[in-house]
């Protein structure tokens, strides 16, 4: 089986979809509605579009404990009833957001995410089927400063986004185990190697990319150069994803490749190879390859990842767990694992496998009503791909498990101490 790079992504879903328009018999496509092209011009068209969409192309029906034919019998009468009521009694936004809410209730897909406007496009919501136990914001101001204030920091870089009012990125060094070494410290907000690229016109481009040049070099989107990372003073590396959402899959590879010295695999993937339930693909090895520049020699490197780092930041703490020289310290990351490729990001419409619906006149934030909502008025954001670690493992719903659990405290923050940083620097000044 060939072993597959995240950044071929793109191409596996083209050949999935070329592989889907010659197996799937002439009768499946009449029978069964593509939601991509579905009109819903009732309550019970939408409701119909969007479960039978999930029904074909979500990819974790293998695992995931939800009766999804009980629910239709359940909920289908429920939106017939918000027809029957439609002249005389329309259903309000509250109504409708909770019959939403309550049919996908409990599903494993932590990317999951549904956009709609009611059939007469008067509102709009938004449904997340994902929840966690444990919750907390996470204050990056304050883990900053924090960090700012550590004895014997020096060479701290901190940038911004265009508005001046969330982190991007930060870089500093920090005193090391070893008299006149230094551990070197790299935060970054989001997988957005894309917006900050040479060939960017992003206007704040040169301050946003300091950290990065500081810790990877000028080349950083293609592996370590010049940067701290490979300055033969530093001993050791901190890599913070916290409150890291995630984004751009192909950051992956640039930004882990630089920081190994071989291909590294981290687990497998699989997709949806037909329109039934558990229609699958074989297991496909997932592997990140080594940058052209990078490590010569291998480092100690922390990550630190909480309950609000998710999907990238999630594959990313994964593969560096992995590493012999790799350490998780901090709590159980969100547990959407499982990668995705929105419809943005494909010239043809995705049929039965992953995200569906029609994404241009989708409820999004800040949008105003579509032209036409009675035709296309839900967008579907869902996982393409399954994953598992390399011992066949879900972390979907659950995270990825810290090798040394540091719960968020915000008490600690408030006292000016960061705990979870503080593990990160004993455990890199103790190692022999």
């Amino acid at each position: 089986m060939n072993k597959i790079t995240l950044q071929i992504r793109c191409w596996i879903v083209c050949l999935l979809f070329i592989t889907l328009a010659v197996s799937c018999r002439k009768d499946d496509l009449l029978d069964v509605p593509n939601p991509n092209v579905r009109q819903c011009n009732s309550y019970v068209d939408q409701f119909e579009a969007i479960w039978q969409g999930i029904d074909h192309s979500y990819v974790l029906w293998a695992r995931d404990t939800v009766d999804w034919d009980a629910r239709y019998r359940k909920f289908r009468p429920v939106f017939e009833s918000f027809d029957a009521r439609r002249a005389t009694n329309p259903v309000d936004s509250a109504e409708y957001h909770q019959a939403w809410k309550d049919l996908t209730k409990g599903l494993l897909d932590h990317h999951m995410a549904l956009f709609l406007w009611n059939p007469d496009g008067k509102y709009k919501c938004k449904v997340t089927p994902a929840s966690n136990n444990y919750h907390h914001t996470t204050d990056v101001e304050a883990q900053l400063n924090i960090l700012q204030n550590q004895p014997g920091v020096t060479h701290f870089i901190s940038s911004y986004d265009a508005s001046n009012a969330r982190v991007k990125s930060a870089f500093c060094l920090l005193p090391g185990r070893t008299a006149g070494k230094y551990i070197a410290y790299f935060r970054f907000s989001e997988f957005d190697l894309r917006s900050i690229s040479p060939d960017s016109t992003f206007a704040n481009k040169e301050f946003i990319v300091a950290p990065f040049k500081a810790f990877y070099g000028d080349n950083y989107a293609s592996g370590v150069t010049n940067g701290y990372a490979a300055n033969e003073d530093v001993e050791s590396i901190i890599i913070d994803v916290r409150a890291n959402p995630g984004g751009n899959v192909s950051d992956l590879d640039a930004l882990f490749g630089g920081l190994i010295q071989q291909d590294q695999q981290f687990g497998y993937t699989r997709y949806k190879a037909g329109m039934g339930r558990l229609d699958y693909s074989g297991w496909v090895p997932l592997v990140m390859y080594r940058a052209k520049n990078y490590l010569s020699k291998p480092k100690p490197i922390v990550v630190l990842s909480d309950i609000n780092s998710a999907s990238c930041a999630e594959i990313f703490t994964q593969s560096i767990k992995t590493l012999p020289n790799g350490t998780f310290i901090g709590e159980r990351t969100f547990g959407a694992t499982c990668a995705l490729i929105p419809k943005t990001d494909i010239a043809f419409d995705i049929f039965y496998t992953g995200c569906f619906g029609d994404y241009n006149t989708a409820p999004f934030e800040g949008t105003g009503r579509p032209s036409n909502p009675s035709s296309f008025s839900f967008y579907v954001y869902t996982a393409t791909y399954d994953a598992v670690t390399n011992d066949y493992t879900s972390l979907e719903g659950s995270g990825v498990k810290p090798d040394i659990e540091v719960l968020y405290s915000t008490e600690s923050l408030r006292s000016g101490v960061d705990n979870q940083l503080d593990a990160a620097l004993k455990h890199l000044r103790n190692l022999q």
